[in-house]
This record gives C-alpha cells, structure tokens and sequence, in this order.
C-alpha cells in the first residue's frame, strides 16, 4: 500500500510532491487529483466548484473533504511504493488504506510565516488547526518529520524514510 503525508497548510506538502517527484518517487498532490477532494457542507453535500481557493462564506460553513471511493482508487494507482501528500478533515477515514502515516511537523511561527499570503480568514482557521491535526496524527502513530527545515532537506529525509520500508 501507498504512503500517506499529511502536515497543516504551509508544511510544504505541494513543494514536497514535486521534490519527490524529481527523485523517482511516485507522488501525489492530494489537491490537484481530480475529484478526490471538494468543500462540503455539514451534511456532507459538495458546494462551489471544488476548488482549492476559499471563499469567506466557504470558509464559515464548510470543510474540504476526501471522497471515499476516489482515495481508495488513487491508493491502488499509487501501489506500494506511492505517496499520497495532502490534508483532509476526513482523511481519519482512510488511514487503514496506508501502509505509512507521516507527519510534516511544523511550529506556530513558521506556518505563519509560509502562509502569510492566504486570505487572512483562512489564515486564522489554518492556526486554529495546527495543534488537532498534528496530534491526532500522532495518534495515529504518524512518523515525524520536522518541516520547518529547508524543503530539499525534508525530501531527502523523506527519500530515506520511505526507502527504509517505512
């Protein structure tokens, strides 16, 4: 099974796809597979048009999902030695679909700093969920890997964990 990397916005999961991808590793974006992920309401209905950027009123009443049947078709695409780089509220859901969980570590101050440009809404709802996140991937026995070093390093420490089986 695939590997899944998960770290709160600005951990560098979009920059570490294309890292790994330089370096042979078969890696996704979790944001850019078409429809593995979508804003959902609190019934669990898709709103907007799936993408990524926000809106204020997107933000207030909704929360970006994963589609159930969509990751375990991208996980069996992946194979063994994929990964799978993204953050989702339900990606819980999924974890059994990983033979790996790894956590891009990242403190307060440089999330703030890498996300400075974000619609300044988002910006409070991404601080607020640094802690949750990052603890119950823990909870989910999660390898760490500190993301507030430079990005290259990060890959090539990423390299060498997924090449030590995990």
């Amino acid at each position: 099974m695939a590997t899944l990397v998960s770290g709160n916005p600005g951990s560098g999961k979009s920059t570490l796809t294309a890292l790994l991808r330089s370096r042979g590793v078969r890696a996704l974006d979790a944001d850019e597979v078409p429809g593995l992920a979508a804003w959902t309401n609190s019934s669990g209905d898709v709103v907007g048009d799936g993408s990524l950027e926000p809106t204020p009123e997107l933000l207030e009443t909704c929360s970006w999902g994963w589609n159930g049947p969509r990751v375990e078709q991208v996980v069996d695409e992946l194979g063994e030695d994929g990964v799978l780089l993204g953050i989702a509220v339900n990606q819980w859901d999924f974890v059994d679909l990983f033979d790996g969980l790894v956590l891009l570590e990242l403190d307060a101050s440089t999330q703030r700093d890498r996300v400075a440009s974000r619609d300044p809404l988002f910006r409070e709802q991404i601080a607020a969920g640094l802690p949750v996140m990052q603890a119950q991937m823990l909870a989910h026995g999660a390898q760490v890997i500190d993301a507030t070093r430079d990005l290259e390093h990060v890959a090539r420490e990423l390299v060498t964990l997924l090449h030590s089986g995990r």
